[in-house]
């Protein structure tokens, strides 16, 4: 997610690729982005880097055409995913994503085909506690967008079996072994420890 030392001619490289490279780590300027309160939307290279932090940058479409009449700008806001490897949750976890898209979406909770939640129509302001309260339940919105696996998925099991017990028991595992080694997410969203980039090691 830096650009290693002996990689200083990146001319060839695709821009998003080179964005990713000089990101420090999946930071940007994402902090500067949310602080913002010029505009609802995130920066232009921060609008990109925030899919690996698992959320997307919309704009209300209904409104769209109304307000480029008026000059105004869209009305931005943002779809968050969870990783849920295998798609199997708690009963408290439901209620906690059910919860949380009541308080700061759209009021309806998303089940998708990869297994996981979407929530919906996110302001930019409650980015952050939104993201919180994913984690506060135990689940996490990391790596869920953006040229990554997004999350692990298992096939539904109707009946118990070893075979598929131990199918997704790896469905976690995988999931856990594939994140970012990045620690920008717990910094960003979780006011969590922050680290000297220099320390740090991307593996992927």
């Amino acid at each position: 997610m830096n650009a290693p030392d002996d990689m200083d001619d990146l001319s060839g490289l695709d821009p998003d690729e080179a964005m990713k490279l000089h990101s420090n780590y999946l930071r940007g300027t994402i902090l500067d982005s949310i602080a913002d309160p010029v505009t609802g939307a995130m920066h232009d290279d921060d609008s990109k880097l925030i899919r690996y932090h698992g959320t997307y940058q919309q704009d209300d479409r209904d409104v769209r055409e109304e307000r480029r009449k008026q000059k105004l700008e869209p009305t931005y806001q943002f779809m968050i995913r969870v990783r849920v490897p295998g798609g199997v949750v708690t009963s408290s976890q439901w209620l906690a994503m059910d919860a949380l898209t009541c308080t700061f979406g759209s009021g309806t909770l998303r089940v998708t085909s990869r297994q996981t939640f979407q929530i919906h129509s996110i302001l930019k302001e409650n980015l952050k506690p939104s993201i919180a309260a994913v984690n506060a339940a135990l689940l996490t919105t990391f790596a869920t967008s953006g040229d990554v696996n997004r999350n692990v998925v298992c096939s539904s099991g109707p009946m118990p079996s070893r075979q598929h017990e131990a199918v997704l028991g790896w469905a976690p595992s995988l999931s856990h072994h594939l994140l970012p080694k990045t620690h920008a997410y717990h910094e960003l969203w979780l006011d969590g420890e922050r680290i000297d980039p220099n320390s740090e090691h991307e593996p992927l």
